[in-house]
């Protein structure tokens, strides 16, 4: 393991970043984190819930947190498992709640178990990559390890700088070995079919969701565009609340303009459904 990978991987074995099993009254809360996330993302929002007396759990997705090394070969099958588990805890009372990659992983679980509700913060459904790129992938793996993303990156953009610290804050671009280190990492090709196929799937499994959805986007998030999550938001037959909110990308973080939206939204939801 490099020693990127070790940087990455320590911060996350502190509490903060382990699985949130709360207990308390229906509904159940079921919040699925993001891409290089962990349960850490929904702190703040599952403290909010348990106040008002709510069941929430939060696991840890395979290949993440302390395990990060191990994110090449984690499979879109091994976050469904986990993430049955999971439910299978919670009742069938429940409400999925996902950010990102975990908006296309608890799109998949709602069709699979058609929960009380189903609510998505910036949710993930299509990689950037155009069609034929994507086709040619196989081909690609046979002759190198993967993309380097970072090569060509401006470390010295603001931007840039803020979507590293989103990642994970270890993540110092001013640091010369990080530097070094994002500069020359591949990222796995396998990786990118398995986030390929689980944008895919989610967009036909959209389609099978029966009850209520509630999706809000940030206006000015650059990592899942809006325009990406309207086309999705089409697929669903039921869906309730549409919120296109200020601000980019991290809506679950305190500090974000629509986090008081989003904590408003999650407890009406649940006094609704539990009344």
């Amino acid at each position: 393991m490099s020693e990127l990978w070790h940087r990455l991987s320590e911060p996350f074995r502190s509490p903060e970043h382990q699985p949130i099993e709360l207990a308390g009254r229906s509904p159940a809360f079921i919040l699925i984190h993001g891409f290089m996330g962990t349960p850490a993302e929904w702190r703040p929002l599952a403290e909010i819930l348990h106040r008002h007396g709510f069941t929430v759990s939060a696991p840890l997705l395979p290949g993440f947190g302390a395990r990060i090394h191990e994110l090449a070969f984690v499979t879109l099958a091994d976050w469904e498992d986990a993430l049955l588990r999971t439910a299978s805890r919670t009742g069938s009372n429940a409400v999925i709640v996902g950010f990102s990659l975990g908006g296309a992983l608890a799109t998949l679980l709602a069709a699979r178990l058609q929960p009380a509700a189903l609510v998505l913060f910036a949710p993930f459904s299509r990689l950037p990559l155009p069609f034929w790129y994507r086709r040619l992938i196989p081909l690609f793996e046979r002759f190198s390890a993967g993309p380097r993303p970072f090569a060509r990156v401006d470390f010295d953009d603001p931007a840039v700088r803020q979507a590293l610290s989103g990642w994970n804050p270890v993540l110092d671009p001013s640091d010369p070995l990080v530097r070094d280190e994002l500069r020359s990492f591949r990222f796995p090709w396998r990786l990118l079919r398995e986030l390929a196929m689980t944008a895919d799937r989610a967009r036909q499994a959209a389609q099978l969701v029966e009850n209520p959805v509630s999706i809000v986007q940030g206006r000015n998030d650059t990592t899942v565009p809006p325009r990406d999550t309207r086309n999705f938001a089409r697929a669903f037959k039921n869906l309730r609340f549409f919120i296109e909110a200020p601000g980019d990308h991290q809506l679950v973080r305190p500090e974000h303009p629509a986090f008081p939206l989003l904590s408003r939204l999650l407890v009406t939801l649940g006094e609704g459904i539990s009344g």
